[in-house]
């Protein structure tokens, strides 16, 4: 490989590495992932919520009634779960 070919596939994987950095972390492992996953991602991506972590129960409450005031269609008892979810898993440490 020439010197030129060489830089430019340092400079590809560098590029690619700085991309697999910049992706969004997944939500954490719970009860009503999946539910909160789909909710919020509807909007917007999970780096929002994740964002948000350490918010305490109130916090998440009050987020979630904002994102119902923007629209978010949620049924009370899919909101009681997001709010476990999202207390219990990104709620302060």
């Amino acid at each position: 490989m020439s010197g030129g070919r060489l830089l430019l596939g340092a400079l590809i994987s560098v590029a690619m590495l700085g991309a697999a950095e910049a992706q969004p972390r997944d939500l954490p492992a719970g009860l009503n992932r999946d539910l909160v996953s789909r909710a919020c991602q509807a909007c917007h991506d999970l780096s929002m919520v994740l964002a948000a972590t350490g918010l305490t129960r109130a916090g998440w409450d009050a987020t979630i009634e904002e994102m119902i005031s923007y629209g978010m269609r949620v049924d009370a008892d899919d909101r009681a779960k997001m709010l476990d979810y999202l207390s219990n898993n990104l709620g302060p440490r």
